[in-house]
């Protein structure tokens, strides 16, 4: 079958870690050129890619290299616009999360993919996992309404790791732990219960004088089903408690340990143990999806749709924290073209 010529668009840690192996092991992917405004970045990932060309700007790239696909891992405020060029000039995007910072730009893309007719698909890569698909059928089982309790403690503070700690707080400086981590559970947490969500409360501290933003966040999003969904995020804290996801509804209850795999379940009456291989990103998974969707046309998975119902969870996370008050759902079904 034919193969692909894929731009990557955007070097930094989650490129070179991730996408950019992940595109060099995949068949029928072709790292064609690369691009960052940052230049040593740019060349140090084409020298991974068989010494692909190297650019500083995108819009070059594109004139000058025959691609059939981007890969964008570019931050939230900037990716919307170059997500949108990609798809006027045709090609197929694969956008690392979160789709954007607003609303307002995560529907401009939405209307671009509508009138390119390209493949759009988001980099929701923990959603390939074994253990979020295996937890779907029983979820589904313990039934609703339900109280879905995701905790995730991540990015441990070190202060000696410099890099890493500017990293995390340039997320903070110009988005929200809750855009970047939340917005991965929002799109999990909807295989287990696709509700469409109605109302939000959340709050969020800076547990440091000199953090860039809040990185301890609290959230209750209830569902149309009269769920509720309730998240933890902690970044940047010195000892990290579990990260853990609890699910009880009308048929009984789930509680995992999502980095170890190691739980146990109840559902009407039968109790067994769950040793299921731990919560990891699938980036080859999310590749195949990518390479069958452009194959056939359309995106069926982490879709511009998922992209943009977690885009308005968490917005409406920020704007409940920022008001201090309960923020309900504007629409009663997401508009690609509002």
């Amino acid at each position: 079958m034919n193969g692909y010529r894929v731009a990557l668009i955007g070097c930094g840690a989650i490129a070179e870690s991730g996408h950019l192996p992940a595109l060099v092991r995949h068949p029928r992917l072709k790292v064609a050129a690369v691009c960052d405004s940052r230049l040593d970045r740019a060349a140090l990932l084409a020298a991974q890619a068989e010494n692909v060309p190297v650019y500083a700007d995108w819009r070059e790239l594109l004139v000058r290299e025959p691609v059939d696909a981007a890969v964008l891992t570019l931050p939230p405020e900037v990716s919307p616009d170059v997500a949108i060029g990609c798809l006027q000039r045709g090609l197929h995007v694969l956008d690392e999360k979160p789709l954007a910072a607003t609303v307002e730009d995560g529907r401009r893309v939405a209307r671009a993919v509508v009138e390119s007719g390209r493949v759009f698909q988001v980099g929701f890569v923990l959603r390939y996992g074994d253990l979020v698909r295996h937890v779907a059928p029983l979820a589904n089982a313990i039934g609703v309404p339900s109280r879905t309790r995701v905790s995730i403690h991540d990015e441990r503070l070190d202060r000696s790791n410099v890099e890493h700690l500017e990293r995390i707080q340039g997320f903070l400086r110009h988005s929200t732990a809750m855009t970047h981590e939340g917005s991965h559970v929002m799109d999990y947490a909807a295989l287990w219960n696709p509700s469409p969500w109605t109302k939000i409360r959340a709050e969020a501290v800076r547990t440091a004088p000199d953090f860039a933003g809040p990185n301890h966040w609290q959230a209750a999003v209830s569902l149309a089903d009269g769920s509720l969904l309730e998240l933890e995020i902690g970044w940047l804290l010195a000892d990290l408690s579990p990260s853990t996801v609890t699910i009880e509804g009308p048929n009984g209850r789930l509680a995992l340990d999502l980095f170890s795999g190691v739980g146990h379940c109840m559902i009407a009456g039968d109790e067994k143990r769950l040793a299921l291989p731990p919560m990891a990103p699938e980036w080859d998974r999310q590749y195949n999806a990518f390479v069958a969707a452009i194959d056939r046309g359309v995106a069926t998975e982490a879709t511009i749709e998922d992209g943009l119902r977690a885009l308005e969870v968490t917005v409406a996370c920020e704007e409940s924290r920022c008001a201090n008050s309960m923020v309900a759902r504007r629409d009663s079904s997401v508009n690609l073209m509002k």
